[in-house]
């Protein structure tokens, strides 16, 4: 079967809404392809964004009630190691509780089981922004499980700067925890080892065995050390130099030499570093992402230098404007270059939308939407793209999926819910505007204009709802 048919179908149907399809779809091509990462993503945020169209923000009794079947067929199957059926089994259990983070975690098992390690990081990562701060009890010992399995597993797919990261978190949540100290110096000379070629001299046994001179060792424990200060950066880019004495045309040491005199504002010198490296890899798109960003850096440098200016207003004008033209090029480059990265969508999208290019943003907020980080400005954001070309209906459409289920204690969603009084008002619904209202008032009584609204909807006859 032409599994890039069932995934074009499947992202069709979720952009059209048609959810339960969408859903199926990408079951069905997982069932074909359960080490497909990208399909996996896209079904559990199709999952979310329907749970979230019907008011539901977290797992509840309804989950475990209708899969409690599924979870104990995919317990079954996981004690007697056919994990390929545990995963499928708990799938089925997440098509109805997307949030529920026991039964992702049992897929993680069973996907590392299977190996498919990819896969256990991706539902890892996503029991771990799911679980929030929580910093006490049972809550952290759980955070704190997560990270360190999400740390090995990182370590065994070679990403090892995200294990460091997971094993550094471990250690802000609780610090002192001995192991996962041992696993960041550990992974430090696995770095070192893996970018230097000295995996050549044998397997990693720990890095004081790697490491025979205490010099060496102190130099990979300062390269996993947060730079605060300038005297943190300099020492690394002494570092990286004399990584590039051994291999001068390792772009991957440009680039870091490149981030770090952008960290210090010397624009040419890290401008040097990144087109070193791209006359060595002309195709490096990380390359000329960081080229961008350093251009768009640069300006920004130069705008807040001139708004404390009476004397420079045009000028600083004029630069807002080149700034925009800049900022437009590059993410339309990136978006063209990478069509399915949401976040350079939704980028694109409020660039678009700050200077009033209204129906173009909508193209691209409706894209962004399908992200779940983004989920509710996108969809804000378009409803007001919307109202800009006179479609109310299909704002208040918009903006009633952005409020779904979300608390109005939240800054954005007032102005989301104010925004649909407003669209309403504007098509003369009194009755909804005037809901919308003190649904805001009830929350924030001195939030904008809101009594003043109230008591003029009130003043043209309109009704309260029941």
């Amino acid at each position: 079967m032409d599994t890039s048919k069932l995934t074009e179908k499947a992202a069709v149907a979720a952009e059209r809404g048609q959810y339960d399809y969408a859903v199926d779809l990408y079951l069905r091509l997982l069932d074909l392809q359960p080490q497909h990462v990208e399909a996996r993503k896209a079904l559990r945020a199709v999952e979310i964004r329907r749970c979230q169209e019907r008011g539901v923000t977290k797992s509840g009794a309804s989950g475990w009630i209708r899969g409690i079947g599924h979870l104990l067929t995919a317990v079954i199957y996981l004690l007697i190691r056919k994990y390929e059926k545990s995963i499928i089994a708990c799938e089925s259990f997440l098509k109805n509780d997307p949030f529920n983070g026991v039964v992702l975690r049992l897929l993680a098992r069973a996907a590392e089981k299977a190996g498919h390690i990819e896969v256990a990081i991706l539902v890892l990562e996503d029991v771990r922004v799911g679980m929030g701060s929580a910093l006490k009890g049972f809550a952290l010992h759980s955070r704190v499980r997560v990270l360190r399995r999400l740390g090995e597993l990182y370590a065994q797919a070679e990403r090892l700067p995200l294990a460091a990261e997971r094993f550094e978190e471990i250690l802000k949540l609780a610090p002192g925890d001995r192991e996962a100290e041992v696993r960041i110096r550990d992974i430090a000379a696995q770095r070192s080892m893996v970018e230097g070629g000295w995996d050549k001299a044998g397997k990693v046994g720990g890095y004081r065995d790697v490491l025979k001179d205490e010099a060496a060792a102190v130099r990979l424990e300062d390269t996993q050390r947060d730079i605060r200060t300038r005297e943190d950066v300099m020492a690394n880019i002494e570092r990286v130099k004399n990584d590039l004495v051994k291999e001068p045309n390792n772009t991957r040491h440009l680039v870091q030499l490149g981030d770090l005199y952008k960290m210090l504002k010397d624009w040419a010198t890290a401008r040097e570093q990144y087109e070193k490296a791209q006359a060595i890899d002309p195709h490096n798109f990380m390359v000329s992402e960081r080229l961008g960003d350093l251009r768009l850096a640069e300006m920004d440098q130069e705008l807040e230098a001139l708004a404390g200016s009476a004397a420079e207003q045009d000028r600083l004008a004029q630069l807002r404007r080149e700034r925009t033209k800049v900022a437009f090029e590059e993410y339309q480059r990136r978006a063209k270059a990478r069509p399915q990265d949401l976040p350079t969508r939704f980028a694109l999208a409020n660039i678009l939308f700050d200077v009033g290019r209204f129906k173009e943003a909508s193209a691209q907020f409706q894209l962004a939407s399908r992200d779940p980080r983004h989920r509710r400005t996108a969809l804000y954001r378009l409803g007001v793209c919307f109202q800009k070309q006179k479609l109310v209906d299909l704002a208040v459409e918009q903006f009633e999926k952005a409020i779904a289920g979300a608390s109005l204690v939240d800054q954005e969603v007032k102005d989301i819910m104010y925004a649909l009084g407003e669209a309403h008002e504007s098509q003369g619904r009194l009755a909804e505007a005037l809901n919308a209202y003190k649904r805001v008032f009830e929350i924030d009584i001195g939030y904008r204009d809101v009594s003043k609204k109230i008591e003029e909807l009130y003043k043209l006859g309109a009704k309260d709802t029941a």
